[in-house]
Protein backbone atom coordinates (compact mmCIF):
# COMPACT_ATOMS: atom_id res chain seq x y z
CA UNK A 1 0.00 0.00 0.00
CA UNK A 2 0.81 3.22 -0.67
CA UNK A 3 -0.25 6.91 -0.35
CA UNK A 4 -1.69 7.11 -4.13
CA UNK A 5 -3.13 3.86 -3.49
CA UNK A 6 -4.82 4.95 -0.11
CA UNK A 7 -6.56 7.96 -1.81
CA UNK A 8 -7.97 6.18 -4.97
CA UNK A 9 -9.38 3.89 -2.63
CA UNK A 10 -10.58 6.11 0.70
CA UNK A 11 -10.38 9.82 -1.55
CA UNK A 12 -9.58 13.01 -0.27
CA UNK A 13 -10.72 15.14 2.48
CA UNK A 14 -11.88 12.62 4.95
CA UNK A 15 -11.93 13.26 8.46
CA UNK A 16 -9.73 11.09 10.99
CA UNK A 17 -12.54 10.53 14.22
CA UNK A 18 -15.71 10.82 11.94
CA UNK A 19 -14.81 8.92 9.15
CA UNK A 20 -11.62 7.00 8.43
CA UNK A 21 -11.31 5.70 12.07
CA UNK A 22 -15.10 3.96 12.57
CA UNK A 23 -14.73 2.82 9.23
CA UNK A 24 -11.32 0.92 10.17
CA UNK A 25 -12.73 0.07 13.16
CA UNK A 26 -16.24 -1.78 11.58
CA UNK A 27 -14.44 -3.30 8.73
CA UNK A 28 -11.97 -4.71 11.81
CA UNK A 29 -14.81 -6.11 13.95
CA UNK A 30 -15.23 -9.57 11.70
CA UNK A 31 -12.57 -9.03 8.98
CA UNK A 32 -13.22 -12.54 7.61
CA UNK A 33 -16.75 -11.58 6.75
CA UNK A 34 -15.15 -9.09 4.29
CA UNK A 35 -14.91 -8.98 0.59
CA UNK A 36 -11.52 -8.35 -1.01
CA UNK A 37 -12.93 -4.33 -1.33
CA UNK A 38 -13.63 -4.25 2.04
CA UNK A 39 -10.12 -5.57 3.02
CA UNK A 40 -8.33 -3.56 0.74
CA UNK A 41 -10.56 -0.46 1.88
CA UNK A 42 -9.69 -1.66 5.92
CA UNK A 43 -6.33 -1.94 4.93
CA UNK A 44 -6.16 1.85 3.18
CA UNK A 45 -7.74 3.65 6.56
CA UNK A 46 -4.81 2.32 8.15
CA UNK A 47 -2.44 3.21 6.27
CA UNK A 48 -3.69 6.27 6.45
CA UNK A 49 -4.35 6.89 9.70
CA UNK A 50 -0.46 5.76 10.67
CA UNK A 51 0.29 8.57 8.38
CA UNK A 52 -2.41 11.14 9.07
CA UNK A 53 -0.25 14.21 8.25
CA UNK A 54 1.07 12.65 4.91
CA UNK A 55 -2.34 12.19 4.45
CA UNK A 56 -3.42 15.64 4.67
CA UNK A 57 -0.55 17.37 2.98
CA UNK A 58 -1.18 15.37 -0.12
CA UNK A 59 -5.12 16.13 0.09
CA UNK A 60 -4.26 19.49 0.13
CA UNK A 61 -2.15 19.46 -2.68
CA UNK A 62 -4.68 17.74 -5.30
CA UNK A 63 -6.91 20.02 -3.87
CA UNK A 64 -5.28 23.24 -4.51
CA UNK A 65 -3.51 21.45 -8.39
CA UNK A 66 -7.60 20.66 -8.80
CA UNK A 67 -8.64 24.08 -7.99
CA UNK A 68 -6.12 25.80 -10.29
Amino acid sequence: MDMNRAIEILGINRTRSGDIAPMVKALGMMAYLNTDEENERRKAGQYVLRRWDAYQAECNARRNRRTK
